[in-house]
């Protein structure tokens, strides 16, 4: 008797150790023995308070643990153990590889934010909104978004936050616009708003820092900070997002910076005043150049801007330039 007392000892500590709870494991050992049983059963063979033993039932059979017959009185049978520990044991592990998988999302992110320096793209298998918030307030010029209404409200604080310290930021929503309960807020707040009917790619881009991808068919995003594959985002979300999508609501009026050629050419008048930080493509050097606008191109999918400056016309481009004078990073309304 007292070999079986402390093998059932030894069975309640493994139990306990697959994730049992002490009554859990009694009423679970006494279906074994005494099954099928009612409620009332359970209570009086194993001890369990009356009070208890529903909610130990519910817990047990949500476990895959037992089975409830539906009839007068209701009866509970336990799984075969074969199965139902097996079972068990495989969503457990299942669940850990989901956390493993986003404790190294976030340790990804972690490296990400501290080390912008390394031109990186990582494969991460979390809620996008965790893995972006926190870049999003790290924008300095301009923040871009494509996305259904459930992440741009998500991240609603953080992109008005942005928007009222000076960075343009321009959100595109997919399907209804009524479904975005943050609109008023981001209006208020000098968002740059859109509508799309059709889904598309949801697309973060935070000035040349970073950039990420998802979409609702698939349970990872992609993040880069290699300025190829920003760029290239870039250019997706302005020919073919914006370019299909219709303004709901934009500033007063053109301000600050902005890091896409693509965001300012439609938007600034001729005559005014822009400050350009790029590279002189003949030299190879960064320079600053001022100067009135002179003239808009925009053709064959090639957009630059023409200042005239203190040294005469300068032909400005974007980002990847090569028939300009300058290549353009950031682009300044002054």
């Amino acid at each position: 008797m007292n070999q079986r007392n402390e093998l059932i000892d030894i069975l309640r500590e493994k139990l306990a150790s697959l994730g049992l709870t002490s009554y859990e494991i009694t009423v679970y050992l006494t279906l074994l023995r005494e099954g099928p049983l009612s409620a009332g059963e359970i209570a009086k063979r194993s001890g369990i308070p009356h009070s208890r033993v529903y909610d130990i039932i519910h817990r047990l059979d949500e476990k895959d643990l037992v089975e409830i017959f539906y009839g007068k009185p209701k009866k509970v049978k336990a799984v075969d153990p074969n199965i139902a520990l097996y079972a068990l044991v495989e969503r457990k592990k299942r669940k850990l590889d989901r956390l493993c998988n986003h404790a190294l999302s976030l340790i990804n992110t972690v490296i990400l934010a501290g080390k912008q320096a390394e031109k990186t793209t990582w494969v991460i298998e979390t809620s996008l909104a965790e893995v972006v918030s926190h870049l999003i307030l790290k924008a300095r010029h301009q923040l871009l978004l494509a996305s259904d209404h459930v992440l741009i409200d998500e991240l609603s604080d953080e992109l008005c936050h942005v928007s009222k310290n000076g960075v343009n930021v321009t959100v595109i929503c997919y399907d209804n616009i009524e479904k975005l309960s943050s609109k008023d807020k981001l209006v208020q707040a000098g968002v740059e708003l859109y509508v799309r009917k059709a889904y598309s790619l949801t697309i973060v881009l935070i000035d040349f820092l970073a950039g990420a991808i998802s979409s609702p068919g698939i349970s990872y995003s992609i993040m880069t900070t290699e300025p190829v594959l920003i760029r290239a985002l870039m250019d997706l979300f302005y020919s073919s997002i914006v370019n299909t999508s219709s303004i709901v609501a934009k500033p007063p009026e053109v301000r600050g910076r902005f890091v896409s050629i693509w965001a300012i050419i439609n938007k600034i008048e001729k005559g005014r005043k822009l400050r350009v930080n790029g590279i002189d493509l003949k030299t190879g050097k960064e320079v600053i150049v001022e100067g009135v606008v002179e003239d808009k191109i925009i053709e064959d999918g090639v957009v630059c801007l023409l200042l005239r400056t203190e040294k005469g016309i300068v032909k400005v481009g974007g980002l990847g330039a090569m028939l300009e004078d300058i290549e353009g990073l950031i682009f300044e309304v002054i």
